[in-house]
Parts: structure tokens; C-alpha cells; sequence
């Protein structure tokens, strides 16, 4: 099997922005691939679910992933905390290549920049990617996805915060938000927000009756409107960049716990921060170290005393510079591990405790799912790259699974399948509606 035998499956990483999946199986020369289970996210459990109750699909795709690139080794990195989960997974791996590779509580544990220095001690140089020193970051659903050899139709998420029966469910990639939230236990949204993926990384849902699960939802966390993370993911551009020029007194605690800075990368969001305060970042390239920022968020979310938004002012800065053709690759120097970093890295315990999440932090077993959903609508472009080209017309009827979106020939995409058994009730340039019959 190659990885073009994967290209008509659709699918993308089932995290992040939802990279094709064929396109990271192509690689080669590659030592070790490399399994993000660390879910480092506070409150989401569908990848340790997966791997409890999908183990064998799980190895399945692992082992498809080893053969298909040529790597020598497959480290499955999860958290040393979960020990019956990682002690039954290591009795039970199927090919010598695997090993568990046991990971700290810290955040963010699951970065592919962290997980990357875990497993071999080397660190991807400025400006490039895991494959560069011989290594593919990819996550657990996607492997299992790879593992069933099958359209990917259905998503794993975690059903979180404040609803009566937290859970991990499998649904029809398609259905609402609210439709999805049901199956925690809430029938009504009134003061409450919803955020779509984590507490650290995740976006404001806008409207849960027209918004989605999509191919990369992880998690959808409920929480009061008033409670400071839905308060600090409201606020906007403008209105971060007024807090950050108006509070800001430059204690550096953003940058001296920044997790890609105690990696040895040059990002530095206090700079980001200082630049807002002083001078347009048109005039000046004093944060273009902002480049280097992942957006993880603990910057803003923990580590400022003021609560202050440096991830957001990185962010915006950022976007200004890579617009303006700045190559982080164009970085003199290489990364090195800064001295303090294994003890100023930030334990989910304390995360949590910061986020005001105790009250929401418990588990969420897997779900079986019966209920027929009569209404889905699959975006064209849940991925990078280019939208997927539709091969159906409105009033054509349709198998679960069956092609309804092509990738476009010679471009990044990825295809999109029936996600439910029905009626074509409406193709745009934006998505395609199926209704049962």
C-alpha cells in the first residue's frame, strides 16, 4: 500500500488545521513516525477513548503508517499519568517498531515541536518541519482512520464542560453543534458558549444551530457566557491591542515560560507586547520573532500576572510579518534547550486551576451512538488547501460513503464523502446539504 492509496479516503489530520493526510504519508527517509496522544487540552478525552476501545484500528493504522514511510520506529506519546491505559497499550502492541513513549503533565505536551525533542532529542531547525530530521508528527484518530481503510465520515469528540453527562461520542461529520451537545445532556444553550476544540486553542462557536462537527472538531466545551475564558476569546483585535498598549509593564513572565522560547527558539512575546505599546508593526520589525509563536496560549491564559493577551498580540504581528515575506527559515542560528526548561514548564494541574476549570474537569467515556441524524451539511473545505470539487448535483441521491467532492487534480486537498445515507438538498461553492429521504 503507498500513500496515494489514501488520497481518495479523505483523509486530514483530525486535529489542527487539518492537513492531508496522503501528503504526510509520502514522505520519505523518514526514522520515526511519531503519535500525538499526549491530548494535552484540558477536559478532552477522545484520543485516550479511541485508543482504549479502538485499539486494534488504531494499530492497525500505525503499522500501515511505519510500512508506508519507511520508518524505522513508531512512538506513541501519551502522558505518564494515564499508567493503566499505557501499561495495557504496551502488553498489548502488535509490531516491535512501536514503543510507548511516556510523556510529563505539562502543556503543551502534544506540540510537535515537544513531542519531536521527547522522542529523539533532536530539534527541528528554524523555519522547518518534522520530516526534516526524520520524523512525522501525526495524531491518534487519524491513525484509526487509517486503520479502518474507509471514507471518513464520522467524528470522535468530546462532549465537555458544563453539561450534565460529559462523553466522548462518534458522530456524522455534519451535524450541529447543538445536535452534538444534546448527547451530553443539554437541551437548551441559554448563557452559555460553546467553544469547538480545546479551552487553550479552541474558537468561539458562532451560531451552535448552523455551525458544524467538522473533520477537525475535537471537543465541544460548554460553558457559562460569563466565565473568563468565553470573556477573553470574545474580545477582539482592537480591543487586545488597547489592553496590551495600555497595561503591559514588561515583566517578561510571557517570554520566560514560553514553551517554544525554553525550546530554544527566538520568539519572545513580550516584544510583541512592547512593539503594540510603542510603535505600528509596519514601522517596525522589533516582534518579528512573533513568526515563531505557536498559539498555544499559555502566555495569555497562565502565564501573565495581568492577563494580559501576548499570544493574541504574537498573533497579530504574525500575520503582519509573514504577509510582508519573512521566512523563518531566514533565522540565523539553532535552536537550544534552554536550562530552566524542566522546571518552568506548566503542569495541567495548574492550568486547570488558573482556567477556573475544576468545576468541569472530569472524565468522558465513550458513548455508543444510535440516533439517525436527518440533516447534514459538509463543507467543501475542511482542510488545508483547496476546497474539494463537487461531483454531485442537487436532487441526486447518495449512499453513506459514497464521492460527493473530489480533491482538485494537482492541488493540496482532500475529497469529501456522504456522511449519511440521502437526498442532495443543496451544492454552493461553500458546501453540500443531504437530507434523508
Amino acid at each position: 500500500m503507498t500513500s496515494a492509496d489514501f488520497s481518495q479516503l479523505g483523509l486530514v489530520g483530525c486535529g489542527g488545521a487539518g492537513f492531508p493526510t496522503h501528503v504526510k504519508l509520502a514522505a520519505r527517509n523518514v526514522d520515526a513516525v511519531i503519535v500525538n496522544a499526549a491530548e494535552c487540552e484540558p477536559l478532552l478525552h477522545k484520543d485516550k477513548e479511541i485508543m482504549k476501545h479502538c485499539s486494534e484500528d488504531f494499530f492497525k493504522g500505525l503499522i500501515k503508517a511505519l510500512d508506508v514511510t519507511g520508518a524505522k520506529t513508531g512512538y506513541i506519546g501519551m502522558k505518564k499519568k494515564y499508567a493503566d491505559l499505557l501499561s495495557w497499550l504496551s502488553k498489548n502492541i502488535p509490531d516491535k517498531r512501536i514503543k510507548m513513549l511516556p510523556l510529563g503533565d505539562f502543556y503543551p505536551a502534544g506540540d510537535e515541536y515537544e513531542l519531536v525533542y521527547e522522542a529523539t532529542g533532536k530539534l527541528i531547525p528554524h523555519g522547518g518541519i518534522p520530516l526534516n530530521i526524520g520524523c512525522v508528527v501525526i495524531n491518534v484518530e487519524t491513525l484509526l482512520n487509517i486503520g479502518r481503510n474507509a471514507p471518513v465520515v464520522s467524528k470522535f469528540l468530546t462532549i465537555a464542560g458544563q453539561v450534565p453527562h460529559p462523553c466522548t461520542i462518534e458522530v456524522p461529520i455534519g451535524i450541529t453543534v447543538r445536535e452534538a451537545m444534546a448527547f451530553g445532556g443539554l437541551k437548551k444553550l441559554d448563557g452559555l458558549r460553546i467553544i469547538d476544540g480545546g479551552p487553550m486553542m479552541g474558537k468561539l462557536i458562532a451560531d451552535p444551530d448552523k455551525d458544524i462537527v467538522s473533520k477537525t472538531c475535537g471537543g465541544l466545551i460548554a460553558l457559562p457566557e460569563n466565565h473568563v475564558l468565553i470573556r477573553k476569546m470574545s474580545n477582539g483585535d482592537k480591543k487586545n491591542s488597547r489592553i496590551a498598549r495600555s497595561a503591559c509593564d514588561q515583566c517578561t513572565d510571557c517570554s520566560e515560560l514560553c514553551p517554544r522560547a525554553l525550546l530554544g527558539y527566538p520568539i519572545r512575546p513580550h516584544k510583541a507586547m512592547r512593539t503594540a505599546q510603542f510603535a505600528p508593526y509596519a514601522e517596525s520589525d522589533y516582534a518579528v520573532d512573533s513568526v515563531f509563536c505557536s498559539e498555544c496560549g499559555l502566555c495569555s491564559l497562565f502565564s501573565c500576572p495581568e492577563d494580559l493577551p501576548p499570544r493574541e498580540i504574537c498573533m497579530i504581528a504574525k500575520k503582519f510579518h509573514l504577509g510582508n515575506g519573512v521566512k523563518l527559515a531566514e533565522f540565523k542560528g539553532e535552536p537550544a534547550v534552554h536550562p530552566m526548561r524542566s522546571v518552568r514548564r506548566v503542569s495541567i494541574e495548574r492550568l486547570i486551576k488558573k482556567l477556573a476549570l475544576l468545576d468541569y474537569d472530569h472524565k468522558a467515556p465513550l458513548q455508543q451512538i444510535t440516533q439517525r441524524f436527518e440533516k447534514v451539511t459538509l463543507p467543501l473545505k475542511m482542510h488545508i488547501g483547496a476546497p474539494a470539487m463537487p461531483v454531485i448535483k442537487a436532487g441526486d441521491k447518495v449512499s453513506v460513503g459514497q464521492l460527493i467532492a473530489a480533491m482538485p487534480e494537482g492541488k493540496l486537498g482532500a475529497s469529501l464523502h456522504a456522511s449519511i445515507s440521502g437526498k442532495i438538498a443543496s451544492v454552493t461553492d461553500q458546501a453540500i446539504v443531504i437530507v434523508r429521504e
